[in-house]
């Protein structure tokens, strides 16, 4: 069986998430919606890690990514007190010029497994025109180079 280094070695960007008591739910887990938020951290992590800001003022030309799409398998329940990992990386092969997608795993210190797989489609994104734009050049490079 794969240890957890060798499956986070394949995701170049690794964001910590302390989970707090207030996001388990009445069933004493931590509630399905947490996860998708612990992923957006993840995703702004990644991009931040490739030097690439996501500016979304009106003051400044700014094209960036925006959620389009999200898929979320849950594995097994978080509980706290609980250490996670979000381990991000662009799924290869799905560059393309509007969009791409991420894959993520959500991984738990205590269990020492994956708790949840994330996969969300991203579209670039003009936040001046409000309107969907090609991905800048800077972005897709950046993107590649993240990918190997």
């Amino acid at each position: 069986m794969t240890n957890l280094k060798e499956i986070l070695a394949d995701y170049p960007a690794h964001f910590d998430v302390k989970v707090a008591w207030g996001e388990m739910d009445a069933a004493l887990h931590v509630n399905n919606t947490v996860y998708l938020r612990y992923a957006e951290s993840g995703r702004i992590d990644y991009f931040e890690k490739m030097g690439f800001r996501v500016n979304v003022t009106n003051t400044e030309p700014s094209v960036g990514p925006i959620l389009a799409e999200i898929q979320c398998k849950y594995k097994a329940p978080v509980t706290f007190p609980d250490q996670l990992v979000v381990a991000t990386r662009l799924q290869p092969g799905s560059l393309d010029v509007y969009s791409f997608w991420v894959e993520q795993l959500i991984v738990s210190q205590q269990l020492q497994r994956v708790v949840a797989e994330v996969k969300a489609r991203l579209v670039a994104y003009d936040y001046q025109q409000k309107q969907k734009a090609p991905i800048p050049d800077e972005l897709i490079a950046k993107l590649s180079q993240a990918s190997g």
